[in-house]
């Protein structure tokens, strides 16, 4: 690889959101960013005073795509809020991988822990949101809704056969469901 004579602090951080994905919250070390991107680690130390501002830096890298940037795109374009619920299932495969690194690191740091709580707290709000304007009560909504994220997060470890959209639409189809139907 040829050495490169810059990074900008935003290649930091992306190269730092990468290998969180890839390897974990362990894998994000200053000389593995600094060999991914081809650079010194000199150029690390121009941009962030150390390890912990970076780690902060891809925390608000990872919150501000889990709840502005996710949710702007599963709820921004369409006024039907079970679209908007199949948008965003959509978008959890696609996440699946940093959002996973994400919430086995907030097991042993609080910052990330809080971060996850944070964008949890959002999302939740959104399908719950969905659910209300689809009839169901407050109660019904927010509990559906924790049903829809748990089942998410609990699709990281659970192995699902290759093609998941018909199973996710009779995922969604059951989450709608009301039992006097």
């Amino acid at each position: 690889m040829t050495a490169r004579t810059k990074a900008s602090r935003r290649d930091w951080i992306e190269a730092a959101y990468r290998e969180l994905a890839r390897t974990g919250e362990r894998g994000v070390t200053i000389n593995a960013l600094a060999s991914r991107l081809g650079v010194t680690k000199g150029s690390f130390y121009w941009h962030f005073k150390d390890r912990t501002e970076l780690v902060r830096a891809l925390l608000d890298r990872w919150a501000h795509e889990r709840t502005d940037e996710m949710l702007g795109l599963a709820l921004g374009s369409t006024a039907d809020p079970r679209e908007r619920l199949r948008r965003i299932q959509a978008l959890g495969h696609e996440i699946a991988p940093i959002d996973r690194a994400m919430r086995l690191w907030a097991r042993t740091e609080p910052a990330a822990e809080e971060a996850v709580r944070h964008a949890d707290h959002a999302l939740l709000g959104h399908i719950a949101a969905c659910l209300h304007e689809l009839g169901f009560d407050p109660d019904d909504a927010d509990l559906r809704a924790l049903l829809m994220l748990r089942s998410w997060v609990g699709g990281y470890l659970v192995p699902a056969p290759p093609d998941t959209t018909a199973l996710d639409a009779r995922m969604l189809d059951v989450l709608l469901t009301r039992p006097d139907a």
